[in-house]
């Protein structure tokens, strides 16, 4: 459907809202807060930008099975490369916070269920609807909308006051974004989840 400016408007700022709030304001909710904000944008997207996601750019569906995998292999390597760096720089801190805010607030099967939500609703907000939307009507960008999409949620997150959260939103968002340019948001989607179950839930670091 076509949108107003207003409503491009929230669409594009609303996650500059919802992350303070999120992981600042109802930080002793977090993971609910976040998973409800993700299913918001998420919605939202179905709404508005229904038209810009694409689920998948491979054929047969094997092809963004198999990439989803390979991008999930590859985030989580690099985030054990990472820890290593944060407890040779002496941020190793940093890393526990993120985790003990994460198992303060669930643990168990309800931890992998909201898990996973944030990880859909992320990826049909940020590399669904908004890079899609950026693929569709930006020129400069149009071969290159993983810049736009990982830069923005690379930005929100600074509003954590966690630097190490900043630099692996980073590192998720240009995996999760290439991804998704490439083989689309279904593979982005395994990428996602099999990802943050493995960090956070069956193997952490």
């Amino acid at each position: 459907m076509k949108d107003s400016r207003l409503t491009s408007a929230l669409y594009l700022l609303l996650p500059v809202l919802l992350w303070p709030l999120s992981f600042i304001v109802l930080r002793s909710y977090f993971i609910y807060a976040l998973a409800t904000s993700v299913t918001l944008l998420a919605a939202l997207t179905w709404v508005l930008h229904r038209e810009d996601l694409a689920w998948a750019r491979w054929k047969p569906p094997v092809g963004t099975i198999v990439a989803g995998i390979v991008g999930a292999v590859l985030l989580y390597l690099l985030f054990v490369g990472g820890n290593e760096g944060t407890s040779i720089l002496g941020l190793h801190g940093y890393v526990q916070n993120v985790y003990g805010e994460i198992y303060g607030n669930q643990n168990g099967v309800v931890l992998v269920v909201l898990l996973a939500v944030i990880g859909v609703g992320e990826e049909v907000y940020w590399r669904g609807g908004l890079q899609g939307w950026v693929e569709r009507t930006s020129p400069a960008l149009r071969n290159v909308p993983w810049v736009a999409s990982t830069a923005y949620y690379t930005t929100v997150h600074i509003a954590t006051l966690n630097p190490i959260l900043v630099g692996a939103a980073f590192v998720v968002g240009l995996v999760t974004s290439v991804v998704a340019h490439r083989a689309g948001i279904g593979a982005s989607i395994i990428t996602h989840i099999l990802w943050i179950e493995a960090i956070v839930v069956f193997f952490p670091v």
